[in-house]
């Protein structure tokens, strides 16, 4: 349970990094109009994994024929988790957004009139 409590924590922290490193990168969005951060959240994942020698499967008993393939799946593992609690709290500050009313706010500068 405490390894899973680990991956939790380091999924969080990985989402943090990711966040701070995707501002400057905000151009490639916009030219290429995908978003880098699941991929740079993996990337940084597999990063994390294979600098500290993190490897769930051995920590949970589980064989794997590979160590580095081990590693490598615990990285995007600890990826995957950072993108859903990226999609968490983008769920919560939408929430907040609709229970603050701001889509209101936004909507009056640009002109934008309500329909229903």
């Amino acid at each position: 349970m405490h390894t899973f409590g680990i991956a939790l924590l380091f999924g969080i922290g990985i989402m943090s990094v990711a966040r701070w490193v995707e501002q400057p990168l905000a151009w490639v969005r916009s030219k290429l109009r995908i978003s880098v951060f699941p991929l740079l959240e993996v990337a940084l994942g597999v990063g994390l994994a294979w600098a500290i020698n993190f490897n769930l499967w051995q920590l949970w008993n589980i064989p794997m024929r590979a160590d580095w393939l081990a590693v490598t799946l615990t990285g995007a593992i600890l990826g995957g988790i950072a993108e859903v609690f990226s999609e968490v709290l983008g769920l919560f500050t939408g929430l907040g957004r609709k229970l603050n009313d701001e889509a209101e706010t936004i909507e009056r500068p640009s002109g934008l009139q309500r329909v229903a």
